[in-house]
């Protein structure tokens, strides 16, 4: 069943709100970070609300290089375990696709983790990706 829901685009002056659908990220937002992240020009986050209510989000930021068009990069997706299933991340998602060509951000792109199944086979779901054999390193 999917649920009726809205998305938008969250502002600099939406601080409150990000700051208060911290369930909806792997750790408490950071004051200081969010600010941050909901000034810039190259950050972006949507908030999918049913009623009032966050239920899940999508990031993502530009990425500029001397010698390649501006794109987009998929930060995280993430929905609310009462609200998966029902369509949510497939509109983020879809969201963030149409917002990188209509702004020039081309390509998106994202990674997954290797090992997720479930996360490879949703992605694996929208039309004119392309697959690539890409092995990620990260330095903690």
């Amino acid at each position: 069943m999917i649920d009726r829901f809205d998305i938008r685009m969250l502002q600099a002056d939406d601080l409150a709100l990000l700051m208060s659908a911290e369930g909806l990220f792997d750790f408490p937002p950071k004051l200081d970070q969010s600010q941050d992240f909901l000034s810039s020009d190259r950050e972006f986050i949507w908030f999918a609300f049913k009623d009032v209510q966050p239920i899940g989000f999508v990031s993502a930021s530009k990425i500029l290089h001397p010698d390649k068009n501006p794109h987009l990069f998929v930060n995280e997706l993430a929905t609310h375990a009462d609200h998966r299933r029902k369509g949510v991340a497939t509109r983020l998602m879809q969201t963030v696709i149409d917002f990188g060509k209509a702004e020039g951000l081309w390509p998106v792109w994202l990674a997954a983790e290797g090992d997720d199944e479930q996360a490879k086979a949703f992605y694996r779901s929208f039309s004119g990706h392309s697959e690539r054999g890409v092995v990620v390193f990260e330095w903690e």
